[in-house]
């Protein structure tokens, strides 16, 4: 089974053309730009069009023509959210309208906690507006290409609230991460990818087995932090919508060895929140590898 190669689509130079854009000749033109870039993907970039569609017709049950139609505007939105992410740190955040009735749940992590998403929706939006509640967040990053786009991101922020915890083989980051807690800060993480090699816990997404990474949800547990699911999902051309769960403390084992039985009350919980996220905008799910289990 395809599994994910450490790679997210809209690379470097993608940020990059559309920066140059945003900068030049504005929001609009940008998006105009974008019908040709998402065409292009859709015309010419099979593998990803092939999972994108099995997508829509085994999860969502659409019909061929109306998966076809949902993979063209997939790619168009996600290109809309990298172009909203560049222009936010760019400093143009006036442009876009945000429902944050949510953040009351991150503020409620008075001493610090995980914020765990998904590729779903624009989640660096959460980041980026954490600055309301005075909150740092700390991004927990294996992705040595967004790594990449981050560092080109810093060069053109206007303000940084956000930084990288890098995920290390030698575990460095567990004393890192719990530096971040102790100043009540947030630790922000994914938990729907993992890599080969990669300690997994299979459990349904939408009627389907799907494998996840344990490593999200270990940390957590194992840290005794407080715990959102949080999403930034945009709900309009230049509007977006935050959810965020109330937080909850997972209590690790006493005495015991971690398991992935023991993370199971979480990892239940999780799926529940992407669940209605993927249920009420099934196309800003941007996973574009066979994700599910046959």
């Amino acid at each position: 089974m395809a599994t994910w190669q450490g790679k997210t689509r809209g690379g470097l130079l993608g940020h990059q053309i559309f920066h140059f854009t945003l900068r030049y000749l504005g929001l609009h033109p940008a998006y105009f730009l974008l019908r040709f870039v998402a065409g292009y993907y859709f015309l010419f970039s099979g593998k990803s069009n092939k999972h994108i569609y099995q997508y829509f017709r085994e999860i969502h049950l659409y019909s061929p023509c109306r998966a076809r139609r949902a993979v063209y505007r997939n790619y168009y939105t996600f290109g809309q959210i990298l172009i909203d992410k560049v222009a936010i740190y760019s400093g143009m955040a006036d442009k876009f309208t945000f429902d944050l009735e949510d953040e009351k749940h991150l503020a409620a992590m008075t001493n610090g906690g995980f914020m765990i998403s998904a590729h779903i929706g624009n989640w660096e939006m959460a980041g980026k507006k954490s600055d309301r509640i005075s909150k740092t967040m700390n991004l927990l990053m294996l992705d040595e290409e967004h790594r990449r786009i981050k560092d080109y991101l810093d060069s053109v922020m206007k303000e940084r609230n956000i930084r990288i915890i890098p995920l290390k083989d030698d575990l460095s980051h567990l004393i890192e991460i719990g530096k971040v807690l102790e100043r009540g800060e947030l630790v922000a993480i994914h938990g729907d990818r993992y890599r080969d090699g990669m300690k997994t816990v299979t459990v349904d997404l939408m009627e389907r087995p799907a494998p996840l990474p344990e490593g999200p949800f270990y940390l957590a547990l194992r840290m005794g932090a407080p715990v959102s699911f949080a999403f930034a999902m945009k709900a309009g051309k230049k509007h977006y919508h935050f959810h965020a769960t109330p937080p909850k403390v997972y209590a690790p084992p006493k005495g015991k060895r971690i398991t992935s039985e023991h993370l199971l009350p979480m990892v239940h919980d999780y799926i529940e929140a992407v669940e209605t996220m993927l249920k009420k905008y099934p196309e800003q799910w941007f996973n574009y590898y066979a994700f599910w289990r046959k």
